[in-house]
């Protein structure tokens, strides 16, 4: 009977045994299970790590190219200031000399205006002397005397009153007129 008590203690050891070992090879397969499902997990985030990297290198030469763009605009900007800049300046100086010169313009214009006038003025009073000496030729050819004053004669008689206007201004040749 011993021997059946260690068969019996041998088959429930057994019978614990292979119920271990079921439990242990269930847990393997899951631990496997597991496993691969960590393994497909890790895969997929080493594909998402990838793309990553590519997106952040990407980005980064986008990035390079904006910064250098920018830089470039920067420049520009800073050349268009300047340029602003110098034109705001030389329009300035554009401005003062075009108002100098149109005060010149307008001062030349009132010369002009002046001298037109006392050209006028003194056209109109060579034009008296001319006809007052063509007159005084006229009767000097037909044989009459000229009025020519002599200072140290008085004059006899009053004379008559020239038809002619008396010049404005001041006359070229003294020559008394009739």
């Amino acid at each position: 009977m011993l021997e059946t008590a260690v068969v019996a203690v041998a088959f429930f050891a057994l019978g614990f045994t292979l119920l271990s070992l079921r439990r242990a090879q269930e847990k393997v397969v899951s631990l496997e299970s597991d496993l691969d499902a960590i393994e497909g997990h890790n895969r997929t985030l080493q594909e998402q790590r990838d793309a990553l990297k590519s997106t952040l290198a990407e980005t980064t030469g986008a990035h390079e190219v904006a910064k250098k763009r920018l830089e470039t605009s920067e420049t520009e900007r800073a050349a268009a200031v300047e340029a602003a800049s110098r034109l705001e300046k030389v329009r300035g100086e554009l401005e003062g000399e075009l108002a100098r010169v149109r005060r010149e313009h307008e001062s030349l214009e009132r010369r002009v205006v002046d001298f037109q006038g006392q050209w006028s003025h003194q056209l109109n009073t060579l034009e008296a002397e001319i006809s007052t000496v063509v007159r005084q030729l006229g009767e000097f050819r037909k044989g009459t005397q000229l009025p020519i004053p002599r200072p140290d004669v008085a004059p006899a008689a009053p004379q008559p009153a020239s038809t002619e206007p008396a010049p404005l201004g001041p006359r070229l040749a003294r020559t008394p007129s009739r």
